[in-house]
């Protein structure tokens, strides 16, 4: 018999409860390498074998970016950057990518899971239109140099050197001329009347091609020397909201900044374009049939979005140049548009153009529209709509019986995708001043002026009333 009161036999030294927990631990463990597996960072390359504008996106709406590349949204929401043969780490999990370039191009699109190592995604957008191959060149006349965070980039960029981010994006949405607001003199001394580094046969990047009117203070003798110099003069900001009336159109707050103040220089020769024509179309119907001639641009204050959402092409005569650009828009030979291409032509001859006929003379009239969201087409002259009809080509016969103009004027979803510079139909010599045209900015001019009445100078209410002696003068 033993004293020993241990056991025989060793009793186990962890409890099954132990066991247990170990056995759940590992399960665990084993189950969270296998997410992480999963989950893990992969890379794609993505290559169109050209620059595009490229969004990358997972099913939660994140969107994934190439190193070093500040996220940007476009006014849709999609996130987006600019290049080509890019690499960017992205999680193991459904993704859809689509590469887009500007409004020539449709946009192409795929998903897929990334699979270990990098996989090479492919894609090219198709072409819709070439428009430089008929002599069209378009452009965004209103880029911030030094703030591209307004289209959605959180990037700030030296005053003193050219923006990257705007030499990718211009490349990559295929935009012909780009107008860099310069943000401060010392920009415009540096750069005023040079070709920015990325600029090449097709595409022109300037500082202050374009320069927009900054309210009544400005001075005119500075536009005039602006003009002098070569630089085309306009509005940037499109007005808010229907303007069927003078008093629609004129509203509240403050016209320093916009083109309110248009109906003033029009009249005196003072701005070369109207960068409403889209979205205040009937306005700028109004200030051409009032007998002033400016070109219609596209315009927006909105700057979220890839530069050049809407453009403002113009048919260059030989090479392109700032120059030549910008000799194009001064010449009235213009269509703006959201994407559509949009001619229109009379007897061949496009907008911007001037025909002097004589009483009962007879035109043919053409419209022609490419591109998308387009649903129907009208030919419009000073006295209404000359004839309309769906996407593709309209054509008609005009009797021109007094001065009159005629543009044409794609429509789609209720809005204006596209409006073309008029071809003015002159007779004998007279042009159009429509009476019911000319009083409305009589009447848009006497609003304005009770608006701005206590904020500007003398001076400046003196130029108003030479403006509003300009129209009177038509009416007679």
């Amino acid at each position: 018999m033993r004293d020993d009161p241990t056991p025989l036999t060793e009793a186990p030294t962890t409890p099954a409860s132990s066991t247990k927990a170990r056995t759940a631990r590992r399960t665990t463990q084993r189950a969270a390498q296998q997410i992480a597996q999963q989950t893990a960072q992969r890379t794609i390359r993505l290559r169109a074998g050209f620059p595009c504008r490229w969004s990358v996106w997972s099913a939660d709406g994140k969107g994934w970016f190439p190193r070093d590349t500040p996220p940007a949204r476009d006014l849709d929401g999609l996130p987006y950057f600019h290049g080509d043969d890019l690499v960017l780490d992205v999680p193991r999990e459904p993704l859809t990518v689509r590469a887009a370039r500007g409004m020539e191009y449709d946009w192409a699109e795929t998903t897929l899971v990334p699979g270990d190592g990098e996989t090479l995604v492919e894609l090219a957008p198709r072409r819709i239109y070439d428009a430089a191959a008929r002599g069209w060149y378009g452009a965004d006349l209103h880029v911030p140099l030094n703030q591209p965070c307004w289209y959605g980039a959180d990037l700030d960029v030296p005053l003193n050197r050219p923006s990257q981010w705007v030499a990718d994006s211009q490349h990559g949405e295929d935009l012909h001329v780009v107008n860099l607001l310069p943000g401060d003199q010392d920009a415009v001394e540096r750069w005023s009347g040079r070709d920015l580094p990325w600029s090449d046969e097709t595409h022109v990047a300037r500082v202050d091609l374009a320069h927009h009117a900054l309210g009544p203070e400005e001075g005119y003798d500075n536009v005039r020397k602006l003009r002098e110099r070569g630089a085309l003069i306009g509005y940037a900001n499109a007005f808010r909201g229907p303007v069927e009336t003078p008093e629609q159109l004129v509203g509240d707050g403050d016209p320093g900044y916009d083109a309110r103040l248009s109906v003033v220089d029009a009249a005196l020769g003072l701005v070369d374009s109207f960068c409403s024509a889209i979205g205040s179309d009937r306005a700028y119907r109004r200030l051409i049939g009032a007998g002033n001639r400016v070109a219609a641009v596209a315009g927006t204050g909105h700057r979220l979005g890839p530069i050049g959402r809407e453009r403002t092409y113009a048919h260059v005569t030989g090479p392109l140049t700032a120059e030549s650009y910008a000799d194009a828009v001064r010449c009235g030979r213009t269509f703006a548009t959201t994407g559509p291409f949009l001619e229109l032509s009379i007897e061949g001859h496009g907008p911007g153009a001037t025909l002097d006929l004589a009483p009962g003379s007879k035109v043919r009239v053409v419209g022609r529209v490419i591109g998308p969201l387009v649903e129907n087409v009208r030919l419009l002259t000073a006295d209404g709509e000359l004839a309309a009809g769906p996407t593709g080509e309209v054509a008609a016969e005009l009797t021109v019986i007094w001065p009159t103009y005629v543009v044409a004027v794609a429509e789609g979803g209720g809005q204006v995708r596209a409006h073309t510079s008029p071809v003015y139909l002159d007779v004998e010599g007279r042009r159009v001043a429509r009476e019911e045209d000319v009083t409305f900015c009589l009447r848009w001019l006497e609003l304005l002026e009770e608006l701005i009445r206590n904020r500007v100078s003398a001076g400046y209410l003196a130029v108003v009333e030479e403006a509003r002696r300009v129209y009177q003068s038509r009416l007679a």
